[in-house]
Order: C-alpha cells, then sequence, then structure tokens
C-alpha cells in the first residue's frame, strides 16, 4: 500500500498543483476581464499605460483577491487612513481605503503623475521604462522582485496590447 502511495504521490502533487494553476489564471483573467476598461480609461486621461496600471493592480491585490482589495477596495497597496479597517477585517489597517475602484485605480494615476519621471515618460507605450524609472523612485519595497512580477503579468496576460492606442498617439 506504501509503495503504491509513494508512486502516485508526485502525480497527484503535480495535478494539485496545475489545478491550482488553472484556477489563478482564471480569476487573474476575470479580473482584468473586469477592470481591463478603467484601465484604459485611465490611460487615456492620465497618459499612462494601461499595462502599467493592469499589471501593478494584478501583482498589488492578487487580481483583487487579496483582504486589503477586497475590504478596501484598495487594488494599489496605498497607504493612508480608513475608518473601516477593524470592523471590516478584524485589525487595523494602515492601508488607505477607497470608494470604490475607480476611485482606487485614479489615485494610482495622480500619484505617478506628481513623480518626477512622468513628465518625461507621459504618452510612452514603454512599460519596461516604466517599470525602471518607478522601482529607481523606490515605489515598491521590492524592487526587482516586484518589477519581475509586474513584468510577468503584463508578459503573460499580453497587457502591453492595451497600450496600443497610447502608441497611436505619437
Amino acid at each position: 500500500m506504501i509503495q503504491v502511495i509513494k508512486r502516485k504521490l508526485p502525480a497527484l502533487l503535480f495535478s494539485l498543483f496545475l489545478s491550482a494553476a488553472v484556477q489563478a489564471q482564471k480569476v487573474v483573467k476575470k479580473f482584468i476581464k473586469k477592470y481591463e476598461h478603467i484601465a484604459v480609461e485611465n490611460m487615456q486621461k492620465h497618459n499612462i499605460p494601461a499595462s502599467i496600471i493592469l499589471g501593478v493592480s494584478i501583482v498589488e491585490s492578487a487580481a483583487g483577491e487579496s483582504a486589503i482589495a477586497k475590504a478596501l477596495r484598495n487594488f494599489f497597496g496605498v497607504k493612508g487612513k480608513n475608518s473601516s479597517s477593524m470592523e471590516k477585517l478584524g485589525y487595523k489597517s494602515a492601508y488607505r481605503e477607497f470608494e470604490s475602484a475607480e476611485a482606487s485605480f485614479e489615485h494610482f494615476c495622480q500619484m505617478l503623475k506628481k513623480k518626477k519621471f512622468y513628465v518625461k515618460l507621459k504618452s510612452s507605450p514603454d512599460y519596461k521604462q516604466w517599470l525602471k524609472s518607478m522601482n529607481a523612485a523606490s515605489y515598491a519595497e521590492a524592487k526587482e522582485k516586484w518589477v519581475a512580477d509586474i513584468t510577468r503579468a503584463i508578459n503573460k496576460y499580453e497587457l502591453y496590447k492595451l497600450d496600443q492606442p497610447l502608441q497611436a498617439s505619437f
């Protein structure tokens, strides 16, 4: 009996891993479908690539599945005051609460517009340059891992295709 279990265990673990990966992809695709219009609207309004807006939100909010995203509608890990984290999360959170997903996305874009690199990069569809500049400006604490995670999301889900209207404006 133990020999049978030992032989089948790797296949079972692989099957479980594959199933989890497929489920995770479904979650991300659902998130993209739900929020890509907000990212594109913000791209057109603020001249920031939709791939950056959506890619950062996917990573920072675990595609909308993080407790902060669900309870506080904070899709970018923005710190700040909130009045309801204790009741919604059961603990006092350091993350800001937003009225809506749209408000969270808008705040992220407004934050980027205040950075020195924005003037040089606005209207540029080069998401790699945006990430490099955001990283240099210490946008995230994880640095290179953060850039790699967002780059992976942008490439895996072909979010750069959303930037084409921005590219056409040159």
